[in-house]
């Protein structure tokens, strides 16, 4: 009989010990057509996906970038992002992100990528590059706006990270900067 059991437990293996499932299907196609700039399409992917599962915390964040890029319209992308941030998520923005010390607003070497605010830490995960990197919110010694005000930087103790909202708009960068007091508390 023990052996039996021993078995089982081998073949299926608990819960616990299994992999945790990926983001949902529609959720990963709304994120890849936001890159696209699809956002009409990733709109209606993330409402079937908050349709099948309301207060899903992807679905709200990557709904809070869709209605941010499509619209711009800041206070609505803030409450949505709000709502992820309650459920277990965050905040996301597809940023350019420079690789060399800036004195312009312009960038000539950079790779662009997602821009992830949780609780606990800020992440970016480069779309084409190594560039990539996760930081816990003890370890950032300062996020701020540059003085070119449409960009924004992310200090640890060794290196400066810098970056340009795709939007362009200034008021992105400032709801990247609260949204990041706020999730720091």
């Amino acid at each position: 009989m023990i052996i039996i059991i021993l078995a089982l437990i081998l073949l299926f293996p608990p819960a616990a010990r299994l992999p945790q499932m990926s983001a949902p299907r529609e959720v990963a196609q709304a994120r890849e057509m936001i890159a696209q700039r699809r956002y009409d399409d990733a709109i209606s992917k993330l409402e079937q996906a908050l349709d099948a599962k309301p207060g899903q915390p992807d679905a709200l964040m990557f709904m809070g970038t869709a209605i941010l890029y499509s619209e711009m319209d800041l206070l609505k992308a803030q409450k949505l992002f709000e709502q992820s941030f309650q459920s277990g998520g965050g905040a996301a923005f597809y940023v350019g992100h420079s690789h060399e010390k800036l004195g312009t607003d312009e960038m000539s070497d950079y790779c662009r990528g997602w821009l992830y605010l949780r609780k606990g830490e800020v992440e970016f995960v480069a779309a084409d590059s190594d560039h990539s990197f996760r930081l816990s919110y003890s370890e950032i010694k300062e996020m701020k706006q540059n003085r070119i005000s449409k960009m924004f930087h992310i200090k640890d103790s060794n290196k400066t990270f810098n970056f340009r909202p795709r939007s362009g708009d200034e008021g992105e960068v400032l709801l990247t900067l609260a949204l990041y007091k706020k999730f720091a508390r």
